[in-house]
């Protein structure tokens, strides 16, 4: 097949409505999940008179109890599909967001926030890798590479929107968590209609890419009864999906410990909340632009090759802002910063198709993408022992960070080169 075919962005107009629709999912569950937790804590403590460290604390065991519901979803994924997994649990989400705002208690805000953090592993952590499979097994890289935009745009913009929602008049918090919750519930309903689980659905091929003598609606038949041979027990024994789960873990955990303490090492060589801010704002926007890069580089040298680069492009902007006293070295930082913020969910999710095959892609991703999201929780771990061991400096966790890539590079280069699951 020729290469062009595999790298050019023509994929037709179902292709582009189930690449945007993903993009909002990935937008959400960043938003909701991630990003929000920049103005959560703070915004319900003054507003309640509660404590911020207490609430941002909560986050850990909310994201932890995510991981199990991303292990449930995605073993429930195989059985009702894509299209009623998302929608149901987009209005779940909102549901849950919209009560959200009126908490009273610490412990009320630490339920409704392990709730919908559990149930949106659903649609972001599950339903879009799943989409982008279904859709897009030999042009998963570039499809991917559009589709993750959605997480730098979201860190772009989000919290800016939901602080102007919290600063409303006439109810705050509970007003602008409402405004969410609606727009995410109606997501859901719309949800019904829009998501077509496979291309062969409205007679399209996968990857837009006419097949000569595959029959569609054979083909859609075979992808429906087809019962993956890869159980939980098969799986817990496999090699490549321990080594793509850890490998790619401790990448995720390394992204984790740059982008959330990014605005704090900042301050700490001299910039104020707001330039700090600014920067990060800026490092999200080139997460847009190096998003499509990964999954362009994914589809020209392959996905562990690129998965390399991409590691290596995190052990560069660690040592960067170790000298981030240097003004130069910062800028060249929030570039290195920025292009990898969208470039491991697109990456990750390719890693398992390539290994596993479109057909097996939702047994395997059940287990390698919540298991990798266990191991980024360490993040925190790092981030908390080493800066209190160092007294405040960067230095010691970023060092281990390195050592945490490095570590997760060769784990990705052990991964086999070929396909293990059905074409």
């Amino acid at each position: 097949m020729d290469n062009k075919q595999l790298t050019n962005s023509r994929f037709g107009k179902w292709g582009w409505s189930m690449i945007i629709y993903t993009m909002l999912l990935y937008y959400f569950w960043s938003g909701l999940c991630v990003d929000g937790l920049n103005l959560y804590p703070n915004v319900f403590a003054a507003t309640h008179g509660w404590d911020s460290n207490m609430l941002l604390g909560f986050a850990t065991p909310a994201g932890i109890v995510g991981v199990v519901g991303g292990i449930l979803f995605g073993r429930l994924c195989i059985k009702t599909g894509v299209r009623k997994l998302c929608s149901w649990a987009l209005i779940v989400t909102g549901v849950l967001y919209a009560i959200f705002g009126y908490v009273m208690t610490p412990v009320m805000y630490f339920i409704v926030l392990t709730a919908f953090t559990f149930v949106s592993m659903a649609f972001g952590l599950i339903g879009t890798a799943t989409l982008m499979g279904n859709w897009f097994p030999r042009k998963k890289g570039i499809a991917l590479g559009w589709a993750t935009m959605g997480a730098p745009l979201c860190s772009a913009t989000f919290p800016a929107i939901l602080g102007v929602l919290y600063g409303m008049p006439g109810g705050g918090i509970a007003t602008g968590s409402l405004i969410v919750g609606i727009v995410v519930v109606v997501l859901g309903i719309v949800s019904f209609f829009w998501i077509k689980e496979y291309p062969e659905e409205v007679g399209a091929y996968p990857d837009n890419i006419k097949d000569d003598g595959k029959q569609l609606a054979a083909q859609l038949d075979a992808m429906k009864s087809y019962k993956s041979p890869f159980t939980i027990g098969r799986l817990l024994r496999d090699k490549d999906m321990w080594l793509i789960s850890v490998g790619f873990g401790m990448l995720w955990m390394v992204t984790v410990g740059i982008v959330s303490q990014f605005i704090p090492r900042m301050q700490s060589v001299g910039y104020d909340q707001g330039t700090a801010t600014m920067m990060l704002t800026i490092a999200a926007i080139i997460g847009l632009v190096g998003s499509y890069f990964w999954g362009w580089l994914d589809q020209k040298i392959g996905t562990k090759a690129a998965s390399c680069v991409y590691a290596l492009c995190y052990i560069v902007a660690l040592l960067l802002l170790i000298f981030a006293q240097i003004e130069v070295l910062t800028y060249i930082g929030i570039l290195f910063v920025g292009f990898g913020i969208g470039g491991l969910l697109n990456l990750m999710a390719s890693l398992v198709i390539a290994v596993y095959g479109r057909y097996d892609f939702m047994a395997a991703n059940s287990l390698v993408s919540p298991i990798a999201s266990l191991i980024q929780k360490a993040a925190f771990v790092v981030l908390a022992v080493g800066l209190t061991a160092s007294h405040g400096d960067y230095t010691l966790p970023y060092a281990i960070f390195i050592g945490v890539d490095v570590v997760g590079m060769i784990l990705l280069l052990l991964v086999t080169n070929k396909c293990k699951g059905k074409q």
